[in-house]
């Protein structure tokens, strides 16, 4: 496995089985598509783009992704999902499925830097949320060609999502999802997704156990794979947690982003939550409507400048890097702007393309974007960091 096939498994092997996705028992959500009468934003905004270069890394990491960031304790925080390291950690690993950095730089008009890994005793990246023991004991058993339980390759991923602070009770929740990955390139698939709390750089976030488990054998699952994979992103308004799942684990070409909304003081009760439909706010995730079409991976912040909130996301099977904008955190939200084309990867295409907002400069006119890029078959990739300026042109939907 490489570390930027995490999300392409969603955006290449079901796109080669679509007559297969329409068949599956996700039905009881309606299918994404691009709702009717979504005001343009081409006549109302115009972008610019400017390339910053590449996301400096350790040393050790060849390639990673996903880089969701959040501003927590003077810091910010950023999490990745897959991870290849040029030589073993102190657990004697070089593909790890989940590490985190941090920095004090944030001032991101001249590029990030002073980047720190969350690194074991010799400074060596890290798991930073961290496997159970039974998927522990699974992922060592099935690790290398020579493993002691066939299939070898198989492993439990541990991908984060969004992070946001919660400054009430003074730590950060992470959200992310479980996903078994069998051998063979782009062989995922998502069993649920979940929150950890997260309390002091010097301690790991801490996945829930419940009593009850919605998904077998996984009681820290929230969501099970035929539900939004809620925490693709966060807005905290107040004391109010609106939490976006953009899709379905089980149809990949499902990117239709549903809402959430939790005290996050209670994030981790099931029972506090309730869903966005298409008439209010449902306790079932089964009433949960599509707000728009985005991408697994997005962010979703308010904007000084255009005083709306803005998604930004990767379009699906593209290069293209997209924005949206509200007045409201469910809506209704504008048509797709293009913000940019991202560099071409040695293959497949750019699909964890969002913003930090932490970076937002200028009073908001200026964002901040990431991506990343793979750059060999071997799994090589770098994350790239874009400068957006944003201009007002006309009036805003």
């Amino acid at each position: 496995m490489v570390a930027t096939c995490r999300r392409k498994f969603h955006r290449v092997a079901t796109a080669l089985a679509v007559a297969a996705v329409a068949l599956c028992a996700c039905g009881r959500y309606p299918a994404a598509s691009t709702q009717d009468g979504q005001a343009s934003l081409s006549n109302a905004v115009a972008v610019r783009a400017t390339d910053l270069g590449v996301l400096p890394s350790a040393p050790a990491v060849t390639g990673r992704d996903g880089a969701y960031s959040a501003a927590f304790r003077g810091r910010s925080v950023w999490l990745y999902g897959d991870t290849i390291l040029s030589r073993p950690n102190a657990d004697g690993r070089t593909f790890l499925t989940n590490t985190a950095s941090f920095t004090m730089d944030l001032d991101a008009r001249d590029g990030i830097t002073g980047f720190r890994e969350h690194a074991d005793p010799p400074g060596a990246p890290t798991t930073f949320l961290r496997e159970t023991a039974e998927e522990a004991a699974f992922n060592a058993a099935h690790e290398g060609d020579a493993c002691i339980e066939p299939p070898c390759g198989a492993r439990w991923a541990i991908w984060p999502s969004s992070i946001v602070a919660d400054p009430v009770a003074d730590r950060a929740l992470v959200f992310y999802s479980v996903v078994a990955a069998m051998p063979g390139e782009l062989n995922f698939q998502g069993v649920g997704s979940s929150v950890a709390a997260w309390q002091t750089f010097s301690t790991d976030p801490q996945r829930p156990a419940f009593k009850r488990a919605i998904v077998p054998d996984h009681p820290d699952l929230m969501f099970n794979s035929y539900e939004p994979n809620f925490g693709s992103a966060e807005l905290l308004i107040g004391r109010t947690l609106y939490v976006y799942g953009c899709g379905v684990d089980t149809d990949g070409l499902d990117k239709g982003c549903r809402l959430g909304k939790v005290d996050p003081a209670t994030v981790q009760d099931r029972n506090t939550w309730t869903f966005r439909s298409s008439d209010g706010w449902s306790a079932s995730t089964a009433d949960a409507a599509v707000m728009f079409d985005g991408n697994d991976s997005l962010s979703v912040s308010w904007n000084d400048y255009l005083q709306r909130y803005i998604a930004v996301y990767s379009a699906l099977f593209s290069q293209n890097v997209m924005i949206r904008i509200a007045r409201a955190p469910e809506g209704p939200w504008s048509g797709e702007l293009l913000a940019f084309a991202a560099k071409e990867p040695v293959d497949g295409n750019t699909y964890d393309a969002h913003a930090h907002s932490e970076y937002d400069a200028n009073g908001g006119r200026t964002l901040f974007v990431t991506y990343s890029r793979r750059l060999s078959r071997d799994g090589a990739s770098e994350l790239r960091l874009v400068k957006l300026d944003l201009q007002l042109i006309g009036q805003l939907p």
